[in-house]
């Protein structure tokens, strides 16, 4: 037996995702674990990074988001500009200007370009919170800012950071290193008790930064917007990057602008529409993990 749901695709930067309207999903939430894992599986689903619920609520968008792995995640920057797009291309959302409900609040969204298949979209991001409880990060200290950070792997320089989601900007001189076996061992670290996504930064200037991102749930993704968030957050807070920068994803990139780190972030940047049609998620089958 098996359910049929309707999604469309896009991706931010390669950083791709399923949207579904969570009302004509029809699932009991146990079952929607297995769902995510069965639909961003690349060999046997749809394949993506992962998945964007939504639901319109007097009017106003919900947004929940889970990573390919099933976890559900307190937000995404590329899911919010895609789902941002989305409603606008289904005609469900008429202004350019509006607020998505989230995890962790409603966030403020703008459309600064395009229409149909690509659009550009600056969103708003939450104030970052360097105190260790807010990440959250287990460790007797209140920061954790610039301090080496030790595991398995070996050890970088870094800094622990919540944009609205927790992660750990290590600043590094080149990327010729086995970095995606630091993140692996990072973002399960015992410190970090809810997970945590793992950023790798090059500053080539005061404006300008080259990103690769580990991302909690997922692993290595070809871009992660609120993993820029957070290297321009840690940057600032040491000192090294401006309030306006350029960051550099695998894929393009983002504009991240931080008028004071005592305000919401802002980000820019592209997200583009895929495909669209029916997904057969199969009720009896095994889960596939």
């Amino acid at each position: 037996m098996a359910r049929k749901v309707d999604y469309s695709k896009y991706h931010g930067l390669e950083n791709d995702f399923v949207v579904i309207n969570q009302t004509s999903l029809r699932l009991v939430s146990e079952r929607l674990t297995d769902f995510v894992r069965a639909c961003c599986t690349r060999q046997t689903g749809i394949g993506a990074d992962g998945v964007v619920l939504f639901s319109l609520r007097g009017g106003r968008p919900h947004m929940r988001l889970f990573n390919a792995d099933g976890s559900e995640a307190e937000i995404s920057g590329n899911g919010l500009r895609i789902l941002a797009q989305h409603l606008r291309r289904r005609g469900l959302i008429k202004e350019r200007r509006f607020k998505v409900i989230t995890k962790i609040g409603g966030l403020q969204v703008r459309v600064v370009s395009g229409s149909g298949l690509r659009q550009q979209t600056e969103i708003e991001l939450a104030q970052p919170r360097f105190q260790t409880e807010k990440v959250p990060m287990k460790v007797k200290s209140k920061h954790f800012i610039q301090r080496e950070f030790k595991t398995n792997a070996g050890a970088l320089i870094g800094t622990a950071v919540s944009v609205g989601n927790p992660h750990i900007v290590f600043f590094v001189d080149h990327f010729d290193f086995d970095w995606k076996a630091f993140g692996a061992s990072v973002t399960v670290d015992k410190r970090f008790p809810e997970g945590t996504n793992v950023e790798f930064a090059r500053i080539k200037s005061r404006t300008q930064a080259s990103h690769l991102s580990w991302e909690r749930g997922v692993g290595p993704t070809r871009a992660c917007a609120t993993g820029a968030a957070a290297v321009v957050a840690a940057g600032i807070m040491s000192g090294l990057l401006d309030h306006k920068v350029e960051v550099n994803e695998l894929a393009g990139d983002l504009h991240i602008k931080a008028n004071s780190l005592d305000e919401p972030l802002l980000l820019t940047g592209p997200s583009l529409f895929i495909s669209e049609g029916l997904y057969h998620f199969a009720l009896d089958e095994p889960n596939p993990h």
